[in-house]
């Protein structure tokens, strides 16, 4: 079984290699990127962040509490990036640039690469995701409520 290591112990390592131009690849943890990136199954390779992220670029940033998060931009403002999990509907303003560890630049799927600056139906689940943003809240609210119908069917 592989070894887990935190990304707070390797923090140091990562940004070493981004900024002398190199890659890291590693695969992530959590919910919050769902459909696009499975728990502890699909893998991402971050590079150097650019000057500045665009919409639709998926930064791993570290939030002022220390905890890492791999966020999409979904706006851009004066002060900041606005960033949301594709399993969200909350969003989170004012990420800093300097927050930014590194950016997504593809990930694997499984077996198949995805490259997230060149593949045309990549952009579109970008674009039509993010346009869904408003109809989320609608959605994980309502699934939430048909969840508790159903357990109290249930359980009666």
């Amino acid at each position: 079984m592989p070894k887990r290591i935190f990304l707070r112990e390797v923090t140091p390592l990562i940004e070493e290699t981004l900024q002398g131009g190199g890659e890291v690849a590693f695969t992530p943890s959590g919910q919050s990127m769902l459909p696009m990136l499975r728990n502890r199954q699909d893998k991402i390779i971050l590079v150097r962040p650019p000057e500045k992220l665009k919409k639709y670029d998926i930064p791993l940033y570290r939030r002022g509490n220390g905890q890492f998060v791999l966020h999409r931009v979904v706006d851009i403002k004066k002060d900041g990036y606005v960033l949301c999990g594709d399993h969200q509907w909350q969003v989170e303003h004012g990420i800093r640039h300097e927050q930014v560890i590194g950016v997504v630049r593809a990930f694997y799927r499984g077996d198949k690469y995805i490259d997230c600056h060149v593949g045309k139906t990549y952009q579109l689940y970008c674009v039509i995701w993010t346009k869904l943003l408003p109809a989320r809240q609608i959605f994980f609210k309502l699934r939430g409520w048909a969840g508790r119908v159903r357990n109290k069917l249930y359980a009666g």
